[in-house]
């Protein structure tokens, strides 16, 4: 079987003061991407991308847009590239994936929906996920080294010390080594971090986030966004898009909606996903956005796959360069 590729879009969390700067001043596919998120946005997005300061940056309804268009310019970019070298388009890949908001940049990428499309309900969920989190104040906590039916186990302990506590697991990222993320009531937190250490948890580490993601927190912004996809142009998509909430490839517009709107309430199974993708006979991936997080999770998982990241000019280089050295200069040869 010829090695597959797949295109992975990261999350919140791998913003940082100067992202898409490069892609801006080099490629003017990508300055058009970043027109429709300004444009979007209603404001200049860029200018707090490029200039900052960073606490302006961390906030939810500026970073999810910030980091979805950039890993869209990204792509717009290499698309752009590959086709001034080759006269082609960029051959596309088996799957696409994204975590947690950057799975809206892979249904654009899928071609279900448009880059304006896309972006704008990333604003929406940006938006009423910030509304949710000031309504129901938590954080996330990355638990290290602990295997994830010992860390729901913990959690559940914790509902039951702490009255209220809605603390559960938000991101399964690697199984091995273990890197589970959760998120809840700061009270159920404190209880579940106290829990997973004594479990034999290898560390706890509070995140710097501005809610708790992928929980129950998140239940008052999942009905306003899930009217919003329900509105929104969706088509069944070119390429299948993994899930999130199930790690199951989707190919029909019906699942990529109902997907978009549940996974703001459940856990990201990103383990599952890199799995599923490895499974698939996926060898070759291009992570397309700021940062490097989910290639290294991937390059930890499958140590012999090769992996490229793209989120600056250099970038699209190196991937150009890299999927045109496969034979036929096709990504999926």
């Amino acid at each position: 079987m010829s090695a597959a590729t797949a295109w992975l879009f990261p999350g919140q969390g791998s913003q940082a003061v100067g992202m898409g700067e490069s892609l801006h001043r080099h490629s003017s596919a990508a300055r058009d991407v970043f027109v429709v998120a300004d444009a979007v946005w209603g404001g200049s997005l860029t200018g707090a991308m490029f200039d900052g300061p960073a606490e302006v940056l961390q906030a939810t309804v500026v970073t999810q847009p910030a980091i979805v268009s950039v890993s869209l310019a990204a792509l717009a970019a290499v698309r752009e590239a590959w086709e001034a070298r080759h006269g082609t388009p960029l051959p596309e890949p088996s799957f696409v994936a994204g975590h947690s908001v950057g799975e809206f940049a892979a249904v654009v990428a899928s071609g279900a929906t448009d880059v304006a499309t896309g972006l704008r309900l990333v604003c929406e969920r940006a938006r009423l996920m910030q509304w949710a989190a000031e309504t129901n104040p938590g954080s996330m906590v990355a638990v290290l080294g602990l295997a994830r039916d010992l860390v729901e186990a913990a959690c559940a302990s914790a509902r039951e010390a702490v009255t209220g506590s809605y603390v559960s697991v938000a991101n399964d990222n690697a199984h091995t080594p273990a890197q589970i993320v959760i998120a809840g009531d700061l009270a159920g937190l404190e209880a579940a971090s106290a829990e997973c250490r004594e479990r034999g948890a290898r560390r706890c580490v509070p995140l710097t986030v501005g809610g708790a993601f992928h929980s129950a927190a998140m239940a008052p912004a999942q009905e306003g966004l899930a009217r919003a996809i329900a509105m929104a142009p969706f088509g069944d998509p070119r390429v299948p898009v993994v899930a999130n909430v199930t790690a199951t490839a989707l190919r029909r517009a019906r699942d990529v909606r109902a997907e978009l709107a549940l996974q703001v309430v459940s856990p990201v199974r990103w383990a599952d996903t890199v799995s599923l993708l490895a499974e698939a006979g996926c060898r070759r991936f291009v992570e397309f956005g700021q940062g490097t997080v989910l290639g290294n999770l991937v390059q930890r998982a499958l140590p012999d796959v090769e992996v490229h990241s793209v989120g600056d000019a250099d970038g699209v280089a190196r991937v150009v360069e890299w999927l045109g050295s496969k034979a036929g200069g096709h990504a999926d040869a």
